[in-house]
Formats: C-alpha cells, sequence, structure tokens
C-alpha cells in the first residue's frame, strides 16, 4: 500500500467524504496536535479534550484547506487559535466568577450590616413620631389605605390628609437623618 502525502489525503476525504482517510489524518497528526495543545493547557486531560474538539471540527475545515501551505502549518494554526480562544474563553469565565462571588459576598455583608442598622434607625424613628403622624404613614403605607379612605376614617378632605401626610414623612425623613448621624459618630 502506498502511502499518500496530507494534500491527497484530504483531497480524497473532502471528495469522497470517506472517513477513512480523515482517520489517517488524524493518526498521522494527533501526537503533534497533542503536544501543542499541552504546551497551552499543561493539562493531559485538558489537551485530550482540545485535541478531539480540534479533529471533530477539522472533518468540516478541512474543506477549507486549499493547499497554499503545508498541511502541517495549517493545522499548527489552526490548533494554536483553538488553544488560546479556549483559554480566553476560560479566563473570562473565571474572571466572571471570581467578580460574582465578590459581588455576593459584598451583597450579603453589606446587606445583613446596612439592613440591620436602617431598620434600627427606622424602628427609632417610629418611637420618636406623634402618634397620629405613625399611625396615618403605617396606615399609608403600611396596610396600603387610600388616601379617600383614610379622608373618611378622620373625617378629613383628601387634600387634608395628603399634607397631613407629607408633614409626617418629612418629619419622619429629618428624624432618620438625625438618628443615622448620631449613630455613624
Amino acid at each position: 500500500m502506498t502511502v499518500l502525502s496530507d494534500l491527497e489525503l484530504v483531497s480524497l476525504y473532502v471528495s469522497t467524504n470517506d472517513d477513512r482517510y480523515f482517520a489517517q489524518l488524524y493518526t498521522r497528526h494527533r501526537r503533534l496536535v497533542y503536544q501543542k495543545c499541552l504546551f497551552y493547557t499543561g493539562d493531559p486531560d485538558d489537551s485530550d479534550d482540545f485535541v478531539q474538539e480540534i479533529f471533530v471540527r477539522l472533518t468540516g475545515k478541512v474543506k477549507g484547506f486549499k493547499g497554499n501551505a503545508k498541511f502541517t502549518t495549517w493545522l499548527h494554526t489552526v490548533t494554536v487559535n483553538y488553544c488560546i480562544d479556549q483559554l480566553r474563553k476560560r479566563q473570562q469565565q473565571q474572571a466572571q466568577w471570581r467578580l460574582y462571588t465578590l459581588e455576593a459576598q459584598y451583597i450579603s455583608e453589606y446587606s445583613t450590616t446596612a439592613d440591620e442598622a436602617h431598620f434600627r434607625v427606622f424602628e427609632r424613628v417610629l418611637r420618636q413620631l406623634p402618634t397620629h403622624q405613625r399611625d396615618l404613614l403605617l396606615a399609608k403605607y403600611e396596610d396600603g389605605t387610600q388616601i379617600r379612605d383614610l379622608a373618611n376614617q378622620k373625617d378629613l378632605t383628601s387634600s387634608a390628609v395628603k399634607m397631613r401626610i407629607k408633614r409626617a414623612r418629612d418629619r419622619a425623613r429629618n428624624l432618620y437623618d438625625r438618628i443615622q448621624a448620631e449613630e455613624e459618630c
């Protein structure tokens, strides 16, 4: 049996789609591709995976091989490009994962302390508000009572209720700012 060149094997594979020709290319060049992948990954398992993926992709790409360069040069370029692309993807995934874990850690640390501080200040504000203002704010914002219903309950106009809610909110906001400033000192 005659030994076919790489160019002949490629031509025969492309024209006949016979896997035996591609298998010869695989057998002939697998080791070189593996060595190049190992150089980039430093991991034998990853290198094996890369080799398999490169040759799977080659079954479709080999039709684009024009023979302007040696097959080994073309294969080397395909291999290097694949390895670099995979390592870039891996670095991006690792960077995204690190960012995600840092954000999650920051959010959990910040939210527990910030939430606790916020609720502690909020409780103090509610205790310091006059009863009529506290009851009005709780009815509106906690219970979700409509302005017209509050007006009917208090025997006031809607605009009077709105004004009282505004005054209660302003007072609560001032109390909140003052208490928060005290706690920061």
